[in-house]
């Protein structure tokens, strides 16, 4: 599926057709569940962040869909279940992040993550860039919007490949289509 929003002969003006048709697909969109793909719990070493982001009820909607792979290209599944969103990598199964959520008002806030820190499944330490790389994936995956990729890297090809391995087609405005279930 093509976003609208990497459609260039689209203006201003005819950018609310352009939403409703994102929304149509995103609503034909299949719900994960933890059924849906092979998953390895978190492991022990670990570490708790804290986070603090808000979502209106429209986003968190989208959000609670989650992630289905459908192809080699989409790097993570994702789904939400008893108020955490799960982030696992596709190829292995293997749980990156489990991120808590709470209710607030009609929407919903980011108020911590317990993120692997087993050097076997994955390399990052650095709590930081944990808490960008979360709100990344959630802005490119799950809510289908830009977002500033999170590197320290300052070489174009480096963040492309970076880019690449975290979330693979999506970085060409190109998601899983998922029919209904």
């Amino acid at each position: 599926m093509t976003s609208c929003a990497f459609v260039p002969e689209l203006t201003h003006n005819n950018y609310a057709i352009c939403e409703l048709f994102d929304n149509f697909s995103l609503s034909a969109m299949k719900i994960a569940k933890p059924s849906n793909w092979k998953t390895a719990p978190l492991p022990e070493r670990q570490t708790a962040v804290t986070l603090d982001r808000s979502f209106t009820a429209e986003e968190i909607n989208l959000i609670r869909r989650g992630l289905i792979p459908q192809e080699m290209e989409d790097k993570w599944f994702i789904y939400w279940q008893d108020n955490a969103l799960h982030f696992h990598r596709s190829w292995t199964g293997n749980c990156i992040y489990v991120v808590q959520f709470a209710a607030e008002g009609e929407g919903y806030r980011m108020v911590s993550a317990a993120v692997n820190r087993d050097p076997e499944q994955y390399n990052e330490t650095n709590d930081e860039h944990d808490r960008q790389m979360i709100s990344y994936l959630i802005d490119v995956l799950l809510l289908r919007r830009p977002s500033a990729f999170p590197s320290s890297d300052a070489s174009p090809p480096m963040q492309s490949l970076q880019k690449w391995s975290q979330v693979g087609r999506a970085m060409l405005g190109q998601h899983p289509d998922n029919p209904q279930e």
